[in-house]
């Protein structure tokens, strides 16, 4: 993959004067990485030295015995990981070769409890990595680059080379980064398909310095729920899964750990026999729903009404933390009330800036710039000794002059 390929038209003859070809450009930014791991080497058996290639290995049995005993006899036993499992938790195997052949794999319990009062990770594994052995040799595996040479959905596919394979990608590439920019190549990683391991360094190392468009994984399909993104500033906000034992009240929405999280499921069942409640909102009763405490079923498309009922007597009934409401939310920012817009420093300030927002402090009695704002230069949302309050009428004075309230 490193030797120069010969040099061509176009735009590669732009590029002449760095003395750099297609081929050694993707090379060069880590792509290497990327195409090899789709290409792993389809491994079979040795054969012994006297033995005619045209013939297969002999092994001799003496008995039923030695049929038995032979299936648990291994050339070394290695430790490894499956990437792309449609899973990032990378659990750590045992793989058990004979003939440069994974024949078996095991879970490793090696995984040590975050806290004394809190069970370990183990066994951390699943039937999605398990069938890896026999998916390295079943007959469905592609081996080979494959060309597309009929209409999208025909099935018409011709082999190619590696060789071919890697200038015609490094040639589209090349010549939409010239035509119209970097950013116009998108990179799309699919459904929660991040491994954290050699694949996805690779890939992603190679995508981020050439500069292209990065898709959200959870986005791309429609699995993002952007309202969080909107109001909570992120989507990926709960802490890890050990965590989950350490719960009062488990609410699953949005999903089913039973078949996507399976190495760390046992600790939402673990934490109900300390107590704890699991609730499943899902219009099926899948296989979280039938270990919970509570199934809530919605008509399809209705999530956001039920979502603001909850919220809604939520708020009514004060069923909420008075400080993590005043630190860690919206709630408190002040609004006006004859555009129905939040209140910005541009309205109370020439020249103010959009980005910044207010509240109304109990104790100082005036308005102050809520901290954590994108224009107002910290990241903390510290509160101090300031006390927004979350209820109440006020008025203030634009630029302007004019006093409107809030």
């Amino acid at each position: 993959m490193g030797r120069d390929m010969p040099e061509r038209t176009s735009v590669l003859s732009r590029m002449a004067s760095a003395s750099i070809s297609r081929r050694r450009f993707l090379v060069g930014t880590g792509a290497g990485v990327l195409t090899l791991s789709l290409g792993l080497v389809h491994l079979r058996p040795r054969q012994a030295a006297s033995e005619s290639p045209s013939e297969p290995p002999s092994v001799a049995y003496d008995s039923v015995g030695d049929v038995w005993r032979d299936k648990w006899r291994w050339d070394r036993v290695v430790k490894g990981t499956h990437n792309r499992t449609n899973c990032i938790a990378g659990c750590s195997w045992s793989l058990f070769v004979k003939d440069d052949i994974v024949w078996r794999e095991e879970q490793n319990a090696i995984y040590e409890p975050s806290r004394p009062d809190v069970p370990d990770y183990n066994p951390r594994g699943c039937q999605k990595g398990a069938c890896y052995s026999d998916l390295q040799v079943s007959a469905s595996r592609v081996l080979h680059p494959l060309k597309r040479v009929g209409e999208r959905g025909s099935g018409r596919w011709k082999r190619i080379s590696w060789d071919q394979a890697l200038d015609e990608i490094a040639d589209q590439m090349v010549d939409a980064a010239v035509a119209e920019g970097t950013e116009t190549i998108v990179h799309d990683h699919g459904t929660t398909n991040i491994d954290f391991g050699p694949d996805s360094a690779g890939e992603l190392r190679f995508v981020s310095m050439v500069g292209t468009t990065i898709l959200d994984s959870w986005a791309g399909v429609g699995d993002m729920p952007i309202g969080a993104v909107q109001t909570w500033g992120m989507y990926n906000c709960e802490g890890t899964s050990d965590d989950w034992f350490r719960s009062d009240y488990i609410l699953v929405w949005v999903g089913n750990p039973s078949y996507t999280r399976i190495p760390e499921i046992h600790f939402m069942h673990e934490a109900r026999y300390r107590g704890a409640r699991l609730a499943v909102i899902a219009p099926d009763y899948n296989a979280t729903a039938v270990h919970a405490d509570l199934w809530v079923a919605p008509r399809l498309e209705s999530d956001a009404a039920l979502a603001l009922s909850i919220a809604q007597v939520i708020v009514s009934e004060s069923l909420y933390a008075v400080d993590y409401v005043r630190e860690q939310t919206d709630l408190p920012l002040l609004v006006r009330e004859d555009n129905g817009r939040l209140l910005r420093q541009a309205d109370l300030e020439a020249g103010g800036k959009e980005d910044v927002l207010y509240f109304w402090d109990e104790v100082g009695r005036e308005i102050v710039e809520a901290p954590g704002c994108q224009g107002h230069g910290g990241r903390s949302i510290a509160l101090g000794r300031r006390r927004p309050a979350l209820e109440g009428r006020f008025e203030v004075r634009l630029a302007e002059g004019q006093r409107v309230a809030v």
